[in-house]
């Protein structure tokens, strides 16, 4: 496989979309390759669990610190929150495009041509954004669309833009080489691979409790990532995985076999008992 160092732009709707590749984005930048983290909106209006909380009381019992609190001041902790979580995977190119919310393409479209420039600036090997399929759990049977969606659509519209060469532009086009989306937009039997995350776990909790303002406490963000990457990694059969789906088959010189696979073929019950629950060996 080719070992060239990789350049990864990573597209969410709201800052904590990010959480859901951090230790996979944190394994590549620890590799050395660049990674680059676009929230298309601030996350003003979502997940504020406080404000949502104390509207939810009669209006003399109400906390008018949190009422009236600034939404500038919100969408600062939500940004602040952001980097923080990032810095823990050695990320450090983090950008807000500040898109109306919710997010839209159509009540946005300049930031399409947002996501375009920022591509053509970084020319990325590799995008991870949202799902632009309504399946899993942020599937509505309504039918109607989300932002989490509509993010997907600007990515992706925004990569077809950058790979278009345009008059009046110096700027040569590119073509970004592969695209994947995190796996919690799909159901399992969706994925396409697993990436075993058990050594970023503590990272992963920590990056959850960055995310103070959506009433994120240690117990909550320590019991949420280990049921969520503890029931992938079940599947994955390691302790703690996340999972993507590829947008597309990709074109390989041959049938390749990752190592983990090999080794597993070879060892004998109580090893893989082992590495799913980190427990000593069994049967003594």
């Amino acid at each position: 496989m080719n070992q060239q160092k990789l350049r990864f732009l990573v597209v969410t709707a709201h800052p904590h979309d990010f959480t859901h590749s951090a230790a996979t984005c944190g394994i590549h930048a620890a590799r050395g390759d660049q990674v680059t983290v676009v929230s298309i909106g601030t996350g003003l209006y979502t997940h504020n669990e406080r404000l949502h909380g104390e509207l939810m009381k009669p209006p003399g019992e109400r906390d008018r610190t949190v009422t009236r609190q600034r939404p500038d001041h919100y969408a600062k902790t939500k940004a602040e929150e952001l980097r923080k979580a990032c810095a823990l995977f050695g990320i450090e190119d983090v950008r807000i495009l500040h898109a109306e919310e919710p997010f839209r393409v159509a009540r946005s479209p300049k930031t399409v041509e947002d996501i375009r420039d920022v591509i053509l600036e970084l020319r990325p090997h590799v995008m991870i954004t949202q799902s632009p399929y309504l399946t899993g759990h942020h599937r509505l049977l309504s039918g109607a669309l989300d932002d989490h969606a509509e993010a997907a659509y600007a990515s992706l519209e925004a990569r077809t833009l950058a790979a278009t060469a345009r008059y009046g532009s110096d700027v040569p086009p590119h073509r970004v080489a592969a695209a994947y989306f995190p796996g919690v937009y799909f159901e399992k039997d969706q994925y396409d691979f697993y990436v075993d995350v058990t050594d970023w776990f503590e990272r992963r909790v920590q990056a959850e409790m960055a995310f103070r303002s959506q009433g994120h406490t240690d117990d909550f963000a320590r019991r949420r990532i280990a049921v969520t990457l503890g029931s992938i990694g079940w599947y994955a059969g390691v302790m703690y995985a996340e999972a993507f789906v590829r947008e597309k088959p990709e074109v390989l010189p041959g049938i390749i076999v990752a190592d983990n696979s090999l080794e597993r073929a070879e060892e004998p019950p109580s090893q893989h008992i082992r590495r799913i629950s980190g427990a000593e060996e069994p049967w003594k």
